[in-house]
């Protein structure tokens, strides 16, 4: 595997020896290219007070996988636990995507059915327990050189774009397919492993490209691999890559450096064979450089739907089964053998896929017809000729009955199974040996699984070895999002009601354009970057931004300014402004003296402020008190403007100088109204 490193602004590539899955996991023991979590083991460990630790079953860069036992149901499961690191930078996120993924319930994705955190020796870890399948990954089957024929393909192809198709459209992404994380059960089915919380480790690891992995480039995007902003389209190119693998053995654009791979890819067309039948198209369409070109997981599943028909019946598919380590006991050994669906028997229905399943055809030998003994006889008497014909009728006639009897089909009567789950539905007609095929629809009433409807209907008869169909709910249908931008919040909620969405949190916003009580934006927080046409699952809460109108605002300090300038800051806010009387003031003249409301109140926008403007200060004249005897003193003051301050001296005489702030200040001089004038008397 290359490893990238930065000095001084150079990309260096050292390479180590490339290892299969297979043999990283064989290596533990050993030095291991990924990072030991658990340097001491944890074998025999209890996570969060139920889940065992039995044995360890694979590691990489941010956690380890181990084979436990719930304690609550005594099942095998597999839990993974991230690293100390992981945990710390992005134990949030992957929570976050566990819980949507916790909810999610389809055939072909795999279930996870707990998650939370644990202290573990101290230290907060983060963990995710899923159910464990037996029958390996597609990852091991080409360790192992099993190689998919291009039938075979088409069937895996199609269940993991139903798997992406359903969880693209509740916004769960992947954007770390690999052939790992696509998974069988002992019923050959595929599951798709870690949607959604594989796509917080892999953002993190494109964050920057020079330092992504080389396993991690084999299966990503020219879009990846550019540094730009990737989407679910990313999970479809991936796919690509991932079958034409299967099929050939051979990654196209794999170099021997992360940077050979990365840039080979870019701006290049996806290479498809001729080899590949019908698959060709399909890959050509879902490998487009350009993700705009590029098919959607449903327009890639339809492709395939419609690519069956044109390749040939597939065998069955060989999966890496722990079954297959173990001596089979001669009671399990049955006459059963496995035969896939024919491909012309799958449906192209654009709201959904056709499961392509695989079903036990059982093979009997049928009972031998009576043999019928031509017995040569010597001339007898007639009566004895009569008697050997009459029996050799009579066996005839026996024998054939026998042999119409086993060659007759036991026909058995359709038992109800709408709104049994799928597994259920499938347990009650086994005995029946009916070859189940699977097709998806939507429904409004039925839980995702339940068997909608069969065909034929409930209560026809159905003979040994014909197919049955099961209609399998898929939940209620995705719906589309309205547009609510200029629409006040009861129409919007009426639109809303109507499309069987909610709202969710309503934000007050102010805005200049968009009136009171009128929607200025709207958006799924889950999922924010989806637009008005895009579809969502019914219940989606849609959060509301609700204008308030235009925000208030903050009158200026106008004091001093001249009336033009006052205008100008108020108009520039939106704001008018009012002129009152001129005022005497110590603001220079022509400056604003008063202003209402004052500085830092908020108005609303095109309110008025009213100024005053200031016609200077009022002077008056010091009045003459040194003829006035002390009673007339204050008076005379008052009626000048001024105001009398300290009186010191002997006031029976004449005041003999008079002072402000301490300064003296003569007849006739000049100050302004309401100035504080001390006066001083001769003695003591």
């Amino acid at each position: 595997m290359p490893i990238l490193t930065a000095r001084a602004g150079t990309l260096r590539v050292c390479r180590l020896p490339m290892v299969t899955h297979s043999q990283q996991n064989a290596s533990f023991g050993a030095m291991s290219v990924f990072e030991n979590h658990d340097p001491e083991s944890l074998i025999g460990t209890v996570i969060d007070g139920r889940f065992e630790i039995e044995s360890e079953q694979s590691r990489s860069s941010t956690s380890t996988s181990y084979v436990a036992v719930d304690q609550r149901s005594d099942a095998l499961v597999i839990l993974r636990l991230f690293s100390v690191e992981a945990t710390t930078q992005q134990g949030a996120e992957i929570l976050e995507q566990a819980e949507i993924a916790f909810e999610m319930s389809h055939p072909n994705v795999l279930r996870l059915t707990s998650f939370g955190r644990a202290t573990i020796r101290g230290l907060d870890r983060v963990y995710l327990v899923h159910e464990r399948l037996t029958g390996g990954s597609l990852q091991d089957m080409i360790d192992r050189s099993r190689l998919l024929t291009p039938s075979q393909a088409l069937v895996v192809g199609l269940e993991v774009c139903r798997a992406l198709d359903y969880a693209h459209k509740r916004g769960m992404l992947h954007h770390d397919l690999r052939p790992s994380s696509i998974v069988f059960g002992e019923d050959r089915k595929v599951r798709v492993a870690d949607i959604g919380v594989a796509s917080v480790i892999a953002e993190q690891a494109w964050a920057d490209v020079t330092t992504v992995s080389q396993e991690r480039a084999r299966y990503c995007a020219p879009e990846q691999a550019q540094g730009e902003p990737f989407d679910e389209k990313a999970d479809v190119y991936a796919l690509a890559l991932i079958l034409v693998e299967a099929v050939t053995g051979t990654v196209p654009f794999l170099a021997d450096s992360v940077v050979g791979t990365l840039s080979a890819r870019v701006d290049k067309l996806f290479p498809v064979s001729a080899d590949l039948g019908g698959l060709a198209a399909v890959l050509d369409k879902a490998g487009r450089a350009d993700p705009l070109e590029r098919a959607s997981a449903a327009e890639m599943g339809r492709g395939l739907v419609q690519a069956g028909p044109t390749l040939p019946r597939p065998t069955q598919i060989q999966i890496v089964s722990s079954a297959a380590f173990v001596v089979q006991n001669e009671d399990d050994r049955t006459g059963d053998l496995s035969k896939p669906r024919e491909f012309n028997e799958l449906s192209d229905d654009s709201q959904s896929f056709v499961a392509s399943t695989t079903e036990t055809m059982t093979i009997r030998d049928d009972a031998d017809a009576a043999s019928v003994a031509v017995v040569e006889t010597e001339d007898k008497p007639l009566i004895g000729r009569w008697i050997v014909a009459a029996v050799a009728v009579l066996a005839l006639i026996v024998g054939g009955y026998f042999l119409f009897s086993a060659l007759q089909k036991e026909s058995h009567p359709i038992p109800d199974l709408i709104g049994l789950d799928q597994g259920e539905a499938t347990n009650l007609v086994t005995e029946f040996k009916w070859d189940i095929v699977i097709v998806e629809e939507a429904n409004e009433e039925l839980p995702v699984g339940a068997v909608i409807r069969t065909d034929p209907e409930t209560g026809k008869k159905l003979e040994t070895g014909k197919t049955l169909t099961f209609v399998v709910s898929t939940g209620p249908p995705p719906v589309p999002l309205p547009e609510l931008n200029g629409l006040d919040a009861a129409t919007a909620l009426a639109a809303l009601t109507e499309n069987g969405l909610v709202v969710g949190v309503e934000t007050p916003e102010y805005s200049e354009d968009v009136p009171t009580g009128v929607i200025i934006r709207w958006a799924v927080a889950s999922q924010p970057t989806l637009v008005a046409g895009q579809e969502v699952i019914k219940g989606t809460a849609v959060d509301t931004f609700v204008s308030q109108g235009p925000a208030p605002r903050v009158v200026p300090d106008l004091t001093g300014m001249s009336i033009e300038s006052a205008t100008t800051a108020l108009t520039d806010l939106q704001l008018t402004i009012n002129r009152g009387d001129d005022q005497f003031s110590t603001v220079a003249a022509g400056g604003v003296a008063t202003q209402s409301p004052a500085a830092g109140e908020s108005l609303a926008r095109g309110t008025a402020v009213t100024v005053a403007v200031s016609k200077g200060p009022d002077l008056v004249a010091v009045p003459q008190l040194g003829t006035l005897k002390a009673d007339k003193v204050a008076p005379a003051l008052e009626a000048a403007g001024f105001v009398l301050g300290t009186v010191t001296g002997n006031t029976k005489g004449f005041p003999i100088a008079v002072f402000n702030a301490g300064q003296p200040v003569a007849v006739g001089q000049l100050l302004p109204r309401g100035t504080v004038l001390d006066v001083l008397y001769y003695g003591s």
